[in-house]
């Protein structure tokens, strides 16, 4: 009999850790099973998979629950992802360690190491902080490069819970990226009413209120919010593209995650005729890494995948009060923009043309055979 294997995950970047996966493991002739929740099964629907709701498996997310759903699907294996604010993987990895089944857990940012494994959502970051007990750690923890896992330590992970895997996701990225042509970009342009020689700018939004229960008038756990951070870029765009008569299309990136309506009042700060905004969620975002002349945020995954696509980026974290979570700003790949006079510096001289640094931020191959042949390790000593 083929052995089982469930995948899970319930955030955008967990099930993007999880999704390569799938045609992998089914190739290699093991029975798979691929398990999603909320954002998750949308996010599968993008690599034309099709995920099962954990919710028409269990009656809640609970640990005898979730120990119930383990000894119905009897599994060989668990992989998942991690997520912010969530304790399904938390419990799977709970119930399958009581029950003596193998389980990873896929790291898909170099942020947030510790809290991932503890009692805390991400919005409780001072109380993790207070208290880094880590209750909730699978049989290993799965991690981008050796920085991560040093960090993971740091945060008193113990060391022999950690593989240096490589992101799944990063070697999807890079293959689904040669089938976007130019000729694909410019028929995408002129479908919404574009020319091809637009200049494009894509402010790619993250949901840090939500995430950490601020609004515009409370303490910002990181010392900004998407929010905020969009009010300094759109005061920079405006004053630069009115000096200049520079004609800018705006693409809004929201995240999954976040509300539909997060930018409704604050598009009311463009103020000049030479900028066309438009708010999106629903965009190919590999077509959108590579029609955008310049792609702004924070310090979101997607601002990696478009440095590793070779892509202009910038991080704008304008009253940053802790240490970066940018990881090519801690690496100094990237320099992330602290004020606004350099914020309006950098986008002068990007809409004028002038010679930009493209960030060389690589990442290792084989993420995918590197998970499939840990977990055939520890199958095979089973």
């Amino acid at each position: 009999m083929n052995k089982k294997i469930i995948l899970f995950s319930r955030d955008p970047g967990g099930a993007n850790t999880v999704a390569p996966l799938y045609k992998k493991l089914i190739l290699k002739g093991y029975d798979v099973k691929l398990y999603g929740k909320d954002v998750a099964l949308s996010k599968y629907d993008e690599y034309e998979l099709k995920g099962i709701d954990i919710a028409t498996a269990i009656n809640e997310i609970s640990l005898d629950e979730m120990e119930k759903f383990l000894v119905k699907e009897a599994p060989d294996f668990i992989i998942t992802g991690t997520s912010a604010d969530d304790f399904t993987e938390k419990y799977l990895w709970k119930a399958s360690e009581k029950l003596g089944i193998k389980s990873f857990a896929i790291l898909d940012q170099w942020v947030n190491y510790g809290i991932r494994f503890s009692r805390f959502s991400v919005n409780e970051l001072k109380d993790y902080e207070r208290d880094r007990e880590h209750l909730y750690v699978p049989y290993k923890i799965l991690v981008m490069d050796e920085y991560a896992k040093g960090q993971m330590v740091k945060e008193g992970i113990k060391e022999n819970k950690i593989l240096v895997s490589g992101q799944p996701y990063f070697d999807y990225l890079i293959d689904r990226n040669k089938k976007i042509t130019n000729k694909l970009i410019n028929k995408f342009k002129r479908s919404i009413g574009w020319d091809d020689d637009d200049f494009i700018i894509t402010y790619v939004s993250e949901p840090i209120s939500r995430t950490y229960s601020e609004n515009d008038g409370s303490e910002h756990y990181w010392g900004y919010s998407e929010r905020t951070v969009f009010c300094e870029f759109i005061k920079a765009l405006n004053d630069v593209t009115k000096r200049f008569n520079k004609k800018v299309k705006l693409i809004i990136r929201l995240h999954p995650k976040e509300n539909e309506d997060n930018y409704d009042e604050l598009i009311n700060l463009v103020n000049t005729k030479f900028i066309t905004p438009l708010i999106d969620r629903e965009l190919d975002g590999f077509i959108l890494m590579n029609l955008s002349d310049l792609i702004c945020g924070m310090s979101s995954m997607f601002l990696i995948e478009s440095a590793i696509l070779k892509r202009t980026i910038l991080s704008i974290q304008i009253g940053l009060k802790r240490e970066n979570p940018f990881i090519l700003g801690r690496q100094g790949v990237v320099k992330s923009i602290l004020t606004s006079t350099e914020l309006k510096a950098e986008i002068e001289k990007i809409i004028l043309g002038d010679v930009i640094e493209v960030s060389n931020f690589s990442i290792g191959k084989g993420s995918i055979e590197n998970v499939i042949n840990f977990m055939e390790e520890i199958l095979c000593q089973c």
